[in-house]
């Protein structure tokens, strides 16, 4: 069913006012006033986007050994919750603490709030399609926004709804005018994803770390 089109204000942490203009299948129904981005809620009809801490690794534990959703990410699946807590601690933490933005962990709306996954933004370096950060990456940084859900929550429109809100939340800060995802010629679910989003294929690139054949979807600005 369509959603009706909406548009949540909020004040950033710097004061300023934030217009995000939500549509389609995936409107943020609300953005939670922040203070700083630990505080930071994305709200949408069936979800909460949040940061993530240390202590959701046994929750991302299934998503992350997964072989065929690593596949996807371009990494190797882990075989411990301590490999998991590392990921969060050094990479989506990371990102928040380096650049004001990073992965959100997903969670259901409801009382029993259940993690489905992860989704978010970061910096890569588009000379070689690389991690990178806003300062080592300088005018060559490009924000990408990036998501995965665990198997036994596929299906439900999940990605496509939070992966809305953060595109939607992203084209009101300050710094983003451009975004794009990586995405595998295989990878079949997240390009689905994409189109949904209304992101177009653009080129193909072999990103220095994977050395992995990619697409690039560019995803148009929120109008």
């Amino acid at each position: 069913m369509q959603r009706e089109r909406r548009a949540v204000r909020h004040r950033d942490s710097s004061g300023e006012l934030i217009r995000l203009c939500a549509a389609g299948l995936a409107s943020v129904s609300s953005v939670a006033a922040e203070t700083s981005p630990w505080e930071l809620r994305l709200y949408t009809e069936r979800l909460c986007l949040r940061v993530p801490a240390s202590q959701d690794a046994e929750d991302l534990y299934d998503l992350f050994a997964d072989a065929e959703v690593m596949r996807g990410l371009g990494k190797e699946p882990v075989s411990s919750v301590e490999e998991v807590r590392a990921m969060i601690e050094e990479g989506m933490i990371g990102g928040w603490r380096a650049d004001g933005l990073g992965a959100f962990i997903i969670e259901t709306a409801a009382t029993d709030r259940q993690v489905v996954g992860q989704a978010g933004l970061m910096i890569v370096d588009e000379r070689g399609w690389t991690p990178s950060t806003w300062t080592k990456a300088e005018s060559h940084a490009q924000p990408e926004l990036g998501w995965a859900l665990t198997r036994t929550h596929w299906g439900h429109g999940y990605a496509t709804e939070a992966a809305a809100a953060i595109r939607n939340w992203a084209y009101g800060r300050p710094k983003i005018d451009r975004l794009v995802s990586l995405i595998s010629p295989d990878n079949v679910r997240s390009q689905l994803v994409a189109e949904r989003l209304g992101a177009i294929p653009t080129e193909t690139v072999t990103p220095a770390d994977s050395r992995r054949t990619t697409v690039v979807w560019r995803h148009p600005p929120i109008v």
